[in-house]
């Protein structure tokens, strides 16, 4: 404001800074400034609120009366709603929120690699690999991804046999047959057209080498275990080295032989799922038996009632649980075939090309 200032705008400019709204420093005047801070200090009020000591005395109950702790996790996770929610740009806080679900994604999926079958992440496993196999797109990135998943069910199966669970140690052994087929068969597409296709094919040769080492060496530890004979009867079939089959390319070879690993391996749980006949042996019941008195049979009709029934029960599930192994074994042979025939179907589609006469 030009010229000097009147009684009502130094009464507005007190009334500004009694409230709040502006601050004492803020004037430049120093004339002005001092004439506002008397004007304050004169018609300050002492009764309109409690003295000095009495001020001191709720301040010192008030800080006595609080208890310091530390932020729980509901502080914490207070405080990161309250930076979400706060107005930053709506990417950043849709990239945020997207790291945190990828991480948790990635975490889980690491912690899932090394289940097994009727684990609870073991449903993570199988869907990360199957996203895995949706992402690759060349044939090379899908035999990649193949033989990983297939090396992954066999640790599976060495795992499960043994630690004595036959029928997902032979669903496992299936599977491996499977998912070796389906690599060999992606590879045999593109076997004679891409030289460097070849290196794949022995290196994959390589690994199946190993594959059949490993399993060898379960088998051997298996062997005096009539527990877990099946699981080693099935991964005998890894261990075993296919026959040679002529007029096939190398790929079509290998998805050829893991189609009859898993074959074989589906046999084996279809054998297992064959219920058991019960022999009725003649002359097994002796005349003491028969001749038993009727309180001695009542009660041991009585008394065996319910161990014959946990039993059938206990038998009832076993058997559901070979037959549920059995399908999906055949399910993973019915599918290793379809590979092993696509591989031959690729090899014959792609000749290897005749160099040109001049």
């Amino acid at each position: 404001m030009v010229g000097p200032r009147s009684a009502r705008d130094t009464a507005k400019l007190i009334d500004e800074v009694a409230r709040g709204d502006r601050m004492l420093e803020e004037i430049k005047d120093p004339q002005l400034r001092e004439t506002v801070r008397l004007a304050l200090r004169l018609h300050k009020d002492p009764f309109s609120g409690p003295d000095a000591r009495t001020r001191s005395r709720i301040r010192s109950r008030v800080l006595f009366g609080l208890q310091p702790r530390g932020a729980s996790f509901f502080d914490r996770l207070a405080i990161a709603f309250d930076l979400l929610g706060r107005p930053t740009p709506y990417a950043m806080r849709a990239l945020g929120v997207g790291l945190v679900v990828i991480a948790i994604g990635a975490s889980t999926a690491v912690v899932s690699a090394g289940t097994v079958a009727d684990d609870a992440l073991y449903s993570v496993k199988t869907t990360s690999e199957q996203m895995r196999l949706a992402l690759a797109t060349s044939p090379e990135d899908r035999a990649v991804v193949e033989l990983s998943i297939a090396e992954h069910r066999l640790a599976e199966a060495t795992a499960l046999a043994t630690l004595g669970d036959e029928d997902n140690a032979i669903v496992a052994t299936s599977e491996y047959g499977e998912h070796m087929a389906n690599a060999a068969a992606e590879l045999a597409q593109v076997e004679s057209l891409q030289p460097e296709t070849a290196i794949l094919v022995i290196q994959l040769q390589q690994r199946i080498d190993e594959h059949r080492a490993t399993a060898a060496a379960v088998v051997a530890r298996l062997a005096d275990d009539p527990d877990r004979a099946a699981a080693a009867a099935a991964l005998s079939a890894v261990a075993a080295r296919g026959a040679q089959t002529a007029g096939l390319s190398p790929a079509a070879a290998i998805a050829q032989d893991a189609a009859d690993t898993a074959e074989e391996a589906a046999a084996v749980a279809e054998r297992l799922a064959v219920p058991a006949r019960p022999s009725d042996a003649p002359g097994s019941s002796s005349e003491t038996d028969r001749n038993a008195t009727p309180r001695t049979e009542e009660a041991t009709s009585r008394g065996g009632e319910a161990t014959s029934n946990d039993s059938g029960r206990g038998q009832s599930e076993r058997a559901s649980k070979k037959e549920r192994a059995a399908e999906f074994a055949r399910k993973a042979a019915d599918e290793a075939k379809v590979a092993a025939k696509k591989a031959k179907e690729g090899s014959r589609r792609t000749p290897t090309p005749t160099p040109r006469h001049r």
